[in-house]
């Protein structure tokens, strides 16, 4: 026969109002979706200095591509890395949508003309690529985020399966 093992519960602490985390959430959702429109506007003034080089020729577009495509991935990062600091899905949401949302109002039409992105392949390459990012940062957010990854169940690290542990056997067996 056992008896549970209890944990010992923390002397001196008071126990947490139930609206502190719904709050917590919905404040780190918006400060997100701020940063988020502050990178979106930023890395879009940045990506149309690529495009404003692209009727250069060979060399300048292919710095004009890994330019972009290391930005993507630095944006897929930051999505990641805004759902692993919340430690929620809803972090990375944030950032998305006010990247999103930025974007959005960038490639609006002005009366002048396209002035933020004008029309070269780098530029659209940008704009569905970050969507791209965006989506499987946030998807792949809703995972939990562990260093060093934990091994999955049956593995001892090494790849190779243990052998079943035999049941734990009371004492009169």
């Amino acid at each position: 026969m056992s008896t549970p093992v209890s944990t010992p519960q923390p002397q001196g602490r008071r126990p947490v109002p139930s609206f502190v985390s719904p709050t917590v959430t919905v404040l780190s959702f918006l400060v997100l979706m701020a940063t988020g429109t502050a990178t979106g506007v930023l890395s879009g003034f940045g990506v149309s200095w690529f495009a404003r080089e692209w009727p250069l020729g060979g060399l300048a577009q292919v710095k004009a591509v890994a330019g972009v495509l290391l930005l993507l991935v630095a944006l897929y990062a930051l999505t990641r890395l805004a759902g692993w600091g919340s430690r929620r899905q809803s972090g990375a949401l944030g950032f998305s949508a006010g990247f999103a949302l930025s974007l959005m109002g960038m490639i609006g039409y002005l009366p002048g003309g396209d002035i933020i992105f004008p029309d070269a392949i780098i530029n659209y390459v940008f704009l569905f690529g970050s969507m791209v990012a965006l989506a499987l940062g946030v998807v792949r957010s809703a995972a939990p985020f562990q260093w060093p990854p934990a091994p999955t169940t049956g593995e001892n690290g090494a790849g190779r399966i243990d052998a079943p542990a035999d049941p734990p056997r009371s004492v009169g067996d």
